[in-house]
């Protein structure tokens, strides 16, 4: 049993490591409000395309997209949902049907990542929901393809139910959601939690999104062939991730709160638009997987057809010219009427 004369240090003890904890968090807080007085906003990163740009005015921001006039019908491109993500991921593909059709072209930039607003929100799926919608009602204004990257897929394959007649077709680059499992374990959820709360999140963020750590993590998670790796790509995801409001959404990403619940059966297995799904041959230690695709193209045989590409996760970088061939192919194919 302890002395009650042990109780005064006890309690010093307490005192100061509460004081070094406030302390801490106090400095923390000082930390993060400097930096973010030094990073300029979104609106001053570089045109990731050198089309036309428009602004819509959403409920939770402006959304910025990119616009090359043409024909109709139109096409969509919508890049992926990660730390460093913008239309800049989109670029190959972008500059490929600028050259090879006379379509009108979209390309859009989702909010919290290129050059629209990154407000801190809880992000969720219903946002980049209401984001699309609004594009393609109020901007694009007739039925489009859509091209979708990653979690981008996601998103465009919902829209292709909740807004049918909005939706020609649809071309899913590497798409997620063909696993069963993804995201953080729970542990990992409070610890991610825990250090948004604290500031220690935004932080860490911007200190891993250099350039050295991202084409480390482009080389063992998403590239095949690290040659392939474009030194464009690197600059511009690290200018991407160091403007005003940067971790927000990303945030929200490794926390797995934007991915949408069981979408290989309740949206990808649902379509009924023709759709193809793109992968890399040999996935190998990239982060996504695809066990799920087979049971897919059993469930929905008749409107979503498979090819594979060699290459990692992001092929209109790594080998464009065998996307190309499967993406025009399909793209030249014809489409039934929208209200089908």
């Amino acid at each position: 049993m302890s002395d009650s004369s042990d109780r005064p240090s006890l309690s010093r003890t307490l005192l100061a490591a509460g004081g070094a904890a406030a302390g801490a968090y106090v400095g923390l807080a000082a930390a993060r409000w400097w930096h973010r007085r030094t990073l300029p906003p979104p609106s001053s990163l570089p045109p990731a395309l050198s089309w036309r740009t428009r602004t819509l005015e959403t409920p939770h921001g402006r959304s910025h997209c990119y616009v090359r006039s043409g024909e109709r019908p139109p096409i969509v491109l919508l890049h992926s949902v990660n730390a460093v993500a913008s239309t800049f991921e989109l670029k190959p593909v972008a500059e490929h049907l600028a050259t090879t059709t006379d379509r009108t072209l979209y390309a859009i930039d989702w909010l919290g990542f290129g050059r629209s607003d990154r407000p801190a929100l809880d992000y969720e799926p219903s946002i980049y929901a209401d984001q699309l919608y609004q594009v393609l009602t109020d901007l694009v204004e007739a039925p489009a393809d859509l091209i979708g990257l990653s979690l981008g897929c996601e998103y465009a394959a919902w829209m292709a139910l909740q807004a049918a007649p909005q939706v020609r077709r649809l071309a899913l680059l590497s798409p997620t959601g063909l696993t069963t499992t993804r995201g953080p374990s729970a542990p990992g959820r409070l610890a991610l939690n825990l250090a948004g709360r604290t500031g220690a999140f935004e932080l860490f963020f911007y200190r891993l999104a250099r350039r050295a750590s991202l084409q480390q993590y482009y080389t063992r998670q998403v590239f095949g062939d690290t040659a392939a790796i474009s030194d464009a790509l690197l600059d511009y995801a690290e200018s991407t991730a160091h403007v005003r409001g940067a971790p927000h959404a990303p945030q929200r990403f490794v926390q797995g709160a934007l991915y949408l619940d069981n979408v290989a059966d309740e949206i990808y297995g649902r379509l009924y638009r023709p759709t193809l799904v793109i992968t890399p041959e040999q996935p190998g230690p990239t982060v996504q997987s695809f066990d799920l695709l087979p049971r897919l193209l059993d469930r929905n045989a008749r409107d979503v057809t498979h090819k594979a590409v060699p290459g990692g996760l992001m092929p209109q970088w790594e080998t464009p010219n065998a996307l190309w061939h499967v993406l025009d192919d399909f793209l030249a194919t014809n489409a039934p009427p929208p209200n089908e």
